[in-house]
């Protein structure tokens, strides 16, 4: 099978389901393909308005779809589910998307999230390292370093 990258941007997500009854959820998401696991940074105190603006470059197998779940961080314990849906394969070839998410078969809320082709974004990559070895220009470290 072919394997193609995609870039997944998590943006924020509207629950209706808490895990908690005295005090806030923190949630995270993990995408799980068939290779690997991926966890995004944790929304501490969000409750049910979780925002994360992660980013993340998967790998994929052509038709795979991917898991997504909504977990709730707790450090005494394990994570507990809050929500999960299918990324789908045709979802995978690039979109912007608010997916519905279940726990139990039921609609529990939705996710936004944008889903992106990594071979258009690696091209303006290259092009733009090239632009500027072309040009000789060095890396500035900054004002937070100071040079002997």
């Amino acid at each position: 099978m072919d394997v193609k990258k995609r870039k997944i941007t998590l943006s924020r997500a509207n629950l209706l389901r808490s895990t908690r009854i005295f005090s806030k959820m923190n949630p995270f998401v993990k995408l799980i393909t068939k290779k690997q696991e991926y966890r995004s940074s944790i929304s501490k105190a969000a409750e049910k308005q979780p925002v994360w603006n992660y980013t993340q470059i998967i790998e994929v197998d052509d038709g795979e779809d991917i898991k997504l779940q909504i977990l709730d961080f707790n450090s005494r314990a394990e994570p507990e589910l809050i929500a999960e849906t299918i990324l789908n394969s045709k979802e995978l070839l690039g979109c912007i998307l608010k997916k519905d998410v279940k726990y139990s078969n039921q609609v529990v809320g939705q996710i936004e999230l944008e889903i992106q082709n990594k071979t258009n974004i690696l091209d303006n990559y290259v092009q733009r390292i090239q632009q500027i070895n072309d040009n000789g220009i060095q890396k500035d470290l900054g004002p937070q370093f100071q040079y002997p």
